[in-house]
């Protein structure tokens, strides 16, 4: 088969980071297909002639980049952070891991901002003892926007003044939410206008690119996050991740068909 799949049957830290490193050395196309820079996957190889060992921490980029032949590919599916896109990606090349070229990121993805960071604590404080203990990244408050159908999207950077407006109204109603909290919303805006531009080379349509990938034969390896147990449906809900960790998550986080 062209898609192989690594996905966590328990709650995560399975281990599946080091089986998608090893796999990934046989691959065309790793991809992330659900969640967001909540997940971690920690690679250690062997680097230059002395094999001396590099750890390499990845949260959002797949980990299938360690193997410099693979492209890797960030689908639908999952919710992105870009300034942690940014700088995981700058820690990654500081180490030496070159990923120009080979590394994408889907046209359809949604955006988490950094207010949804900070709802994300005062929704943990509003739950009190029953709280769900997020990691505060961001990514249940920017799944609830998606379901919403409020949220913004990678492709909505791209024009400027309806990305300025819609971001506005966003904020706003998280203000009418939660009350208001600190959030500089125009230095946002602006800061996205300058992060649009240095993201827009990595950007695709996701879907005619894995699917281009799957008819040319390309192998392809996704990367499960999370793992299922903390699925939103089947997993020992309400103490679950807001996405869907289990295969049917694959199928609809890129846009690959069941078979």
């Amino acid at each position: 088969m062209s898609v192989s799949v690594v996905l966590g049957s328990q709650w995560g830290d399975e281990g599946k980071g080091k089986l998608v490193d090893i796999l990934a050395a046989d691959v065309d196309v790793c991809a992330r297909c659900a969640g967001g820079n909540n997940a971690g996957h920690t690679i250690v190889v062997p680097v230059g002639p002395e094999k001396v060992p590099t750890t390499y921490a990845f949260h959002l980029l797949p980990s299938g980049l360690v193997n410099p032949k693979c492209t890797g590919l960030i689908g639908n599916g999952v919710v992105v952070h870009v300034p942690s896109f940014f700088a995981e990606l700058d820690a990654l090349e500081s180490q030496g891991l070159d990923c120009t070229g080979r590394l994408f990121i889907s046209d359809r993805a949604h955006l988490v901002f950094d207010f949804h960071q900070i709802v994300d604590g005062l929704k943990e404080v509003e739950l009190g003892g029953s709280s769900i203990g997020t990691t505060k990244k961001g990514i249940g408050p920017a799944y609830s926007a998606k379901a919403s159908r409020s949220g913004l999207r990678v492709h909505h950077l791209f024009d400027h003044e309806t990305f300025a407006q819609k971001f506005r109204k966003v904020v706003e109603g998280r203000f009418k939410r939660y009350g208001y909290f600190e959030y500089d919303t125009e230095g946002e805006i602006q800061r996205y206008k300058v992060l649009a531009e240095r993201l827009k080379p990595y950007v695709i349509d996701s879907v005619s690119y894995i699917h281009k990938a799957i008819a040319d034969g390309k192998r392809v390896l996704v990367e499960g996050a999370n793992a299922l147990m903390l699925d939103l449906d089947f997993g020992t809900f309400p103490y679950v991740t807001s996405s869907s960790t289990t295969i049917g998550g694959v199928c609809t986080g890129l846009g690959i068909h069941p078979r």
